[in-house]
């Protein structure tokens, strides 16, 4: 029996059908070389996937630095196969009670490390996920909670679209067996486009059973926009900045006040280096929602470091960038709409006098609409323009509405409702459409949500949120006015792509959906704490069944509602509500002087 016959043997008795797709396999992705050491290692297209002088010694030090980071009772989920040296320096430097499952995504490759590296003495202690990532992804999550993605970068970059397609099915099926609560802080801007947003986080994030603490800058605004009256354009800066240092102290004072499992910025919320840098020494885990074109505002390429995780609206060039700029975390997350909000409604006769066009654009005054709306007027169609930033419009001043006034949420959702065709042209601040435009901006999923119809500018990223069976889609400017005129004349068809379209945000474009996205990929990439927080081991049930070496404990924890979260600071106040007269045992007086330490090294500032 040959080593290839040996290593089929041991694969078998844990698991027959992978043992016989290997066996149909002929292998051949890798191509096997002898390192300097006189080991095996692999390349593939000219590149090592394993050291060419010691793969043994490289494996030892990937393997040492992974374990520092994983927790008993967690399942250890490696992504990159290669020729398993990873894999064994990582089994022998592991506790017999952790679980490592290997995710296979290519038999093939598998075949190739089967065929020259030996599985004898921790193969059986192993196990091989192997099929389709939406299988692999059900298959990990139906042996285990606690999951910890393990990524062996040569390894990954080989199957790439593979192991990010498996990424987000996990994702999606944990984020289907969420039962705990967390606490999350979310930290909004001053003003700005991120403000409206700001809110409908905070609400998908309360419908979804957490509890949010919401820091509202906006209360500072009318503070901020009278440093205006500042002539002095360097001074009227340097207060702006402090004003914003600030708020950034104030945020820090909620965070010790109220420990947050995790802190949510939104785009432009008033937190500094100094103050993420500090959060970061209280371990406060921070996440950065950035809905910007990263080529437009770069201001996230100084606070780059200072977030745990990034979630961003553009994909390719900007999760590159993020990372080579070194984001830890950076994942793709769309905007989305709140369908409590962004709907469809009634308009009384005068609101429809008012508000209602055959074509209306709503936005604000960047230089491509300047220069691409003037083609619909003069036309057989009555058109209006809404929104701020419109100075010196020329032309468009005539159909100018409310002297260009903001528009507030509501006022918009019913502009969306009385248009025939609502013309949505995303932001540039040159000539035409974006030659790289690809993130699509929130007024589609607002539009959508209402069941309003629309004509939208194409985006790269568009296809996989809406297909052009639910809005019109125009690929330059010289498209516009045929594409308006088109649909005015097909009051059915619109109807139909309106409805599918609002149809397709119920279904997958809620903020909701994308709280829950974004829970997910935080709990994965950290399941001691806010995995394990939402896979409900903080809940008094879970904690009262762990306890059992501890029944000292049990009668604190039954005290609890069954599904309750329960902290060290609740079983605390429990404690003191016996009243100071009360004679405590050993276990509640520890727990009280665990409480008053927790306390004393809450000086965050």
């Amino acid at each position: 029996m040959n080593l290839f016959q040996r290593n089929v043997e041991i694969l078998r008795r844990q698991d027959p059908a992978l043992a016989a797709q290997v066996l149909e396999s002929s292998g051949g992705t890798l191509s096997i070389q002898s390192a300097k050491s006189g080991v095996p290692t692999a390349m593939v297209k000219k590149r090592f996937l394993h050291s060419a002088y010691d793969p043994i010694r490289e494996a030892e030090r990937w393997a040492e630095h992974q374990v520092k980071d994983c927790q008993s009772g967690e399942t250890l989920v490696v992504l990159g196969v290669g020729l398993f040296y990873h894999v064994e320096a990582l089994r022998a430097k592991l506790p017999q009670e952790y679980s490592i499952l290997v995710v296979v995504p290519d038999v093939s490759e598998l075949v190739d490390g089967l065929s020259v590296r030996s599985l004898d003495g921790w193969g059986d202690r192993v196990r091989w996920v192997c099929g389709t990532p939406e299988k692999m992804a059900l298959q990990v999550v139906q042996q285990t909670q606690r999951v910890r993605l393990l990524t062996y970068e040569p390894g990954l970059s080989l199957h790439q679209d593979s192991f990010d397609t498996f990424r987000s099915q996990l994702r999606e099926q944990l984020a289907k067996r969420i039962s705990g609560t967390l606490h999350i802080m979310v930290v909004g801007p001053i003003y700005g486009g991120s403000l409206p947003i700001t809110g409908y986080v905070v609400r998908a994030l309360e419908s979804l059973g957490h509890r949010v603490s919401w820091v509202d800058h906006s209360l500072h605004y009318p503070g901020y926009r009278n440093l205006e009256t500042i002539r002095d354009d360097r001074l009227r800066l340097t207060v702006q900045q402090r004003f914003s240092d600030t708020l950034g102290v104030i945020s820090l004072a909620h965070v010790a006040e109220d420990l947050p499992d995790f802190v949510l910025a939104m785009s432009q919320a008033p937190l500094s280096m100094a103050v993420l840098e500090q959060m970061r020494r209280k371990k406060v885990i921070t996440a950065m929602w950035f809905m910007e074109n990263f080529r437009h505002l770069t201001y996230w390429q100084q606070m780059i470091g200072g977030y745990d995780f990034w979630f961003v609206m553009q994909q390719a060039a900007c999760l590159e960038a993020f990372k080579n700029a070194g984001a830890s975390q950076v994942s793709y997350l769309p905007l989305a709409a709140d369908p409590t909000i962004h709907q469809s409604v009634g308009l009384t006769d005068q609101e429809r006098q008012e508000l209602g066009a055959d074509v209306s654009f709503l936005g604000a005054g960047y230089r491509n609409r300047r220069e691409i709306l003037p083609a619909l007027l003069g036309q057989e169609w009555i058109f209006k323009l809404w929104g701020n930033e419109w100075e010196h419009a020329g032309v468009l001043e005539t159909v100018l509405q409310r002297n260009g006034a903001r528009i507030d949420t509501p006022t918009s959702v019913k502009i969306f409702n009385a248009t025939t065709v609502n013309v949505n042209l995303h932001s540039y601040t040159n000539q035409g459409f974006d030659p790289d435009g690809d993130s699509v901006n929130p007024r589609t999923f607002e539009l959508a949500s209402c069941g309003a119809f629309q004509v939208i500018d194409h985006r790269t990223l568009l296809p996989e949120l809406f297909d052009e069976s639910m809005m019109g889609v125009v690929k330059s400017p010289e498209e516009l006015v045929p594409a308006v005129r088109k649909y005015l004349h097909e009051p059915e068809q619109r109807r139909e792509m309106a409805e599918q379209s609002q149809k397709q945000v119920v279904l997958s474009h809620t903020y909701a959906h994308r709280m829950q996205t974004l829970l997910s990929t935080m709990g994965l990439a950290c399941p001691d704490r806010i995995g394990a927080i939402l896979q409900g081991e903080r809940q008094a049930e879970s904690l009262l069944a762990r306890s059992r070496e501890c029944p000292e404990l049990a009668p604190l924890l039954k005290s609890f509602p069954k599904t309750d979260r329960v902290e060290l600071v609740d079983v605390a106040r429990t404690i003191r509500q016996k009243g100071p007269e009360a004679k405590l045992g050993r276990e509640e007086l520890l727990i009280l002087m665990m409480d008053e330490y927790r306390q004393e090294k809450r000086d965050f500032l």
